[in-house]
């Protein structure tokens, strides 16, 4: 099949990028390999610098992560901006990749942390929403080079015990400042006495600017999740959380080589439509009749360009479906693209199919898609939107992919603690990687449809946003 000069291009773009990812990826403590890039954001304010002529006793800040990967990747990122902010050592906790674990109020949320991390110690009852919790370190899965080259100095927590801090950092109850969260909304937190946005949905406002004057050496938040909980007007600020939401990605080797595979599968970056589903569990499972039919109705959209799925978003009201008639060839198409479909259970010849019909100027019903989704058996379970769609395909439609991803090794951070744990888990690490290797491939679609409210759908379009920067048009 001929490639245009575009798809080369892209497709080496994308093996260039996924590649660098690749390289810089670290597995803490043993090694630290970290890709410096000159960045020229907005100038810091002097509130911001991390100048000194005085060598200063080196001072932490921590949090206590909670919910799935998503959420405690929204509440790493608003940790990295108080570290920069507060000009502290940021002491990464560990990240669970199992099932989530429920938030709770300090200092029940901590101890848990500290108790039921360890294997031997879920047969307590307060660790039963643990049972399924995976910890790694936040380098074995996300790539934290912006950060460091933001200037942030960032150490791995060698364990979540509460005696961390005596036993590693000699910090004394004395030496420990800890925030209480009571609530699952408890505080907010400003950069300046002089910014004024609404508090929102939160309890009460804590001030950076207090938070500098405090001589502790640790500090320790509770929980850090939600895009809103810092209110951020310092231009530049605001600039490095934008930032660190567009380039602290998945970097786990394994996911950009699965990805690497797949997506030229695809026809290269930008030659499909990238959508993510979450229909399983929830929220989600609540809403998913309507979920399913904003999906199909965005899709039978003539235009899907970024600036109009931004407007459906806004829409308050349920899109309505257009049914733009189908041509005849467009019929004889679909009709020949179902007979393969129902032919095999390999799509491989499906696949090239789509590919070859594939063109911009299609009826929506021929458009390329990969879709990222949490349903099971989406072929079956999802066949109307199939037969609506036949050229939809996910991770499953790629077998080996998956065979592959689960016959790898035990996925080893460096931290002889988590690795054993690591190596007495090991069949069930390999499956926590699909829905980072369907992020990784969805996001390099020619536009991206998302869920509404999920975080998982937010990060895949911080990394749609990215990689656009970088293709060409």
């Amino acid at each position: 099949m001929l490639r245009s000069p575009k798809f080369v291009l892209a497709t080496c773009l994308i093996a260039l990028v996924l590649t660098i990812s690749l390289v810089v990826y670290t597995s803490t403590q043993t090694m630290s390999v970290q890709l410096q890039f000159n960045i020229s954001p907005v100038n810091p304010t002097p509130t911001t610098s991390l100048h000194s002529t005085e060598k200063k006793e080196e001072k932490y800040i921590t949090f206590l992560p909670h919910s799935g990967l998503h959420n405690q990747r929204i509440g790493l990122i608003n940790a990295m901006v108080l570290a920069k902010a507060l000009d502290r050592t940021l002491l990464l906790p560990d990240i669970n990749i199992g099932t989530a674990v429920w938030w709770r109020a300090t200092p029940d949320s901590e101890f848990r942390l500290g108790e039921c991390t360890n294997i031997q110690q879920r047969s307590n009852s307060i660790c039963k929403d643990f049972k399924k919790y995976v910890p790694v370190s936040v380098e074995s899965i996300f790539d934290l080079s912006a950060v460091h080259a933001a200037g942030v100095r960032t150490v791995q927590r060698s364990s979540m015990s509460t005696n961390y801090f005596q036993d590693v950092l000699g910090a004394s109850e004395q030496d420990i400042y800890r925030l209480d969260d009571n609530t699952r909304y408890s505080y907010r937190i400003y950069d300046s006495k002089d910014n004024h946005d609404d508090i929102r949905t939160f309890e009460y406002r804590l001030d950076m600017e207090d938070l500098r004057q405090r001589e502790e050496k640790v500090m320790v938040f509770g929980s850090l999740h939600y895009t809103l909980r810092l209110a951020l007007q310092d231009s530049y600020l605001m600039w490095l959380a934008q930032h660190l939401r567009e380039e602290t990605n998945f970097a786990h080797p394994i996911v950009v080589r699965q990805a690497l595979n797949v997506i030229p599968l695809l026809g290269g970056p930008e030659n499909f439509v990238g959508v993510h589903l979450r229909q399983g569990d929830g929220f989600f499972k609540a809403l998913q009749d309507e979920t399913l039919n904003t999906l199909r109705a965005t899709l039978e959209q003539t235009n899907l360009d970024q600036e109009q799925l931004e407007q459906i978003k806004l829409q308050q009201e349920p899109l309505p479906l257009l049914n733009t008639p189908l041509s005849a060839q467009d019929e004889e198409r679909i009709a020949i693209l179902k007979d393969i479909d129902s032919s095999s259970m390999d799509k491989t010849e499906l696949l090239n199919q789509c590919i070859t019909w594939h063109s911009t100027e299609n009826h929506p019903r021929l458009r390329l898609i990969y879709m990222a989704t949490d349903t099971r058996q989406p072929r079956t379970t999802l066949k109307a939107l199939y037969d609506e769609f036949p050229c939809i395909f996910t991770l499953s439609d790629f077998p080996y992919v998956i065979e592959s991803t689960l016959t790898m090794s035990p996925m080893l951070t460096g931290n002889q603690l988590i690795d054993d744990e690591m190596t007495l888990l090991d069949a069930r690490i390999a499956p926590l990687l699909f829905p980072m290797i369907d992020a990784e491939i969805a996001s390099h679609g020619s536009s991206f449809i998302g869920t509404r409210k999920s975080t998982f759908s937010q990060y895949i379009n911080h990394q749609y946003n990215r990689f656009r920067k970088i293709y060409p048009h």
